[in-house]
């Protein structure tokens, strides 16, 4: 059974960037609206909902970033070996096959972790009005928001882009033929990731 097929999803696949906006913005605006109508209790509280929203989020957040790394990273090295050597890693191999598989949960997983952080940034930016609207602003609170912001959106901005590269139809290899002309062989492939991933873990 096929999915509706429309102008606006053939637009949306054509720019992953501009697929991944569109779904923040739809995620922001559920988010907002709960929180809307929440305002309306007695007892509501944004400091409350955002501590809730982050002891509750985080966890879990970390757990899924941590998996999410590594199968966005296994996806990655995999479509990649498949474009260079597709006789030994295309989708008709059982390890393609596989590759396949792992990509489709990068995939998934990378937007859950995308839609994690837009509600823990909607909590902020709520948590954010409502103490600057009170009166109650301060140098800490102030401190606070811009580190809390900083490392969302700095994770945001990581995540849509390993989510934009894993669902794309391209490799990080093809889409550029310089990257093409270098890493040319399974063996080339594999160098450049884990030289990448010795430099990463060096830095860190």
């Amino acid at each position: 059974m096929a999915t509706d097929k429309t102008w606006f999803d053939d637009r949306l696949k054509g720019n992953l960037f501009l697929d991944t906006g569109f779904r923040v913005l739809v995620w922001a605006g559920i988010v907002l609206l709960t929180l809307r109508h929440a305002s309306g209790q007695i007892d509501f509280s944004p400091i409350a909902v955002f501590e809730n929203s982050f002891k509750g989020l985080l966890p879990v957040i970390v757990d899924v970033v941590r998996i999410s790394f590594i199968l966005c990273l296994l996806a990655l090295i995999l479509k990649d070996l498949e474009y260079v050597a597709p006789e030994k890693w295309g989708q008709g191999t059982q390890i393609g096959k596989i590759g396949g598989i792992v990509r489709r949960l990068a995939g998934d997983l990378s937007l859950w972790i995308i839609g994690a952080l837009v509600t823990l940034l909607a909590s902020l930016g709520i948590l954010v009005f409502y103490i600057y609207k009170s009166g109650s602003w301060s140098t800490e609170a102030s401190h606070f928001a811009v580190v809390m912001a900083f490392a969302l959106l700095l994770s945001l901005g990581i995540f849509a882009v390993a989510s934009v590269w894993v669902r794309r139809d391209v490799s990080l290899v093809s889409s550029h033929s310089k990257f093409l002309e270098m890493f040319n062989t399974p063996w080339k492939v594999a160098l450049f990731y884990f030289s990448w991933i010795a430099f990463t873990w060096i830095v860190h």
